[in-house]
């Protein structure tokens, strides 16, 4: 994340707005929803950028590479540079180095592009590594069992509510924003004030994303058929992902219209 340049929020209404209730007293769930809101149309453009779908395409290939016949092949064919068996930290590295080469030959860069390669990580290590059998030194072969598994219905929507928990995105623009209201007289006056903040609205977005699980489980299996997972379907699951999210949070702070 070393890469992503963090300006001022833009100067929309929308985002005037998210200032506004920052600098008051107004609760978490609406400042989670207006920034969701303002944040909207950004989140729409940049889900439909080829790096951030290169993401989410090998994130669906990865558990059915897991289950094929020969795994190392199948990482190969989806471009994962690996050795014969990898480990999870391995397998994780080859897929952020498989999206930089992606986004290299396609022409560019976005931070949030960039920022979704590392959520894709973060799962993957959270998700993949919390169904191994031990904590030291899994096999490769418990890695490729683990990893199969997230083509079940019920686990493809957990590493893809994980992987769309919307702090994350939400965060990419209220860090920007956060460090003005911090101190005396302010939102948040202490350091941990300003953690309890962080720790709230992380609850509250992984509680909105909670949506997205069984929706993603769903068209996962759906997808499976005949066609196959193409990068465009990918694409497309991950706008109507993104929207749900942006209509949950909005009605859970009553801002339905």
């Amino acid at each position: 994340m070393g890469h992503i340049r963090l300006g001022r929020l833009p100067q929309t209404r929308k985002w005037q707005h998210v200032v506004g209730l920052l600098g008051s007293s107004a609760p978490i769930d609406e400042v989670a929803a207006a920034s969701a809101v303002a944040a909207e149309s950004a989140l729409r453009e940049a889900f439909a950028d080829p790096e951030l779908t290169q993401t989410v395409w090998l994130l669906t290939q990865l558990p059915l590479a897991a289950r094929s016949a020969n795994f190392e092949a199948a990482l190969r064919g989806l471009g994962l540079r690996i050795d014969a068996e990898p480990r999870l930290l391995e397998l994780v590295g080859a897929v952020s180095e498989a999206v930089d080469r992606h986004a290299a030959r396609v022409g560019g860069r976005t931070d949030l592009g960039e920022l979704a390669q590392q959520a894709a990580a973060e799962s993957l290590t959270e998700i993949v590594g919390r169904a191994l059998p031990s904590l030291f030194a899994p096999t490769p072969e418990e890695v490729r069992k683990a990893l199969g598994r997230l083509a079940a219905k019920d686990r493809y929507g957990e590493l893809a509510r994980d992987f769309f928990a919307s702090r994350r995105y939400l965060d990419y623009y209220l860090s920007r924003e956060l460090s003005q209201h911090v101190g005396p007289q302010r939102r948040l006056p202490t350091a941990t004030v300003h953690v309890d903040f962080n720790q709230a609205l992380e609850l509250h977005c992984r509680e909105a994303s909670r949506i997205v699980e069984d929706f993603a489980g769903s068209w996962y299996t759906k997808a499976q058929s005949p066609g196959g997972i193409t990068p465009d379907r990918a694409r497309r699951f991950a706008f109507v992902a993104l929207r749900k999210i942006v209509t949950e949070l909005r009605r859970r702070s009553g801002r339905d219209g």
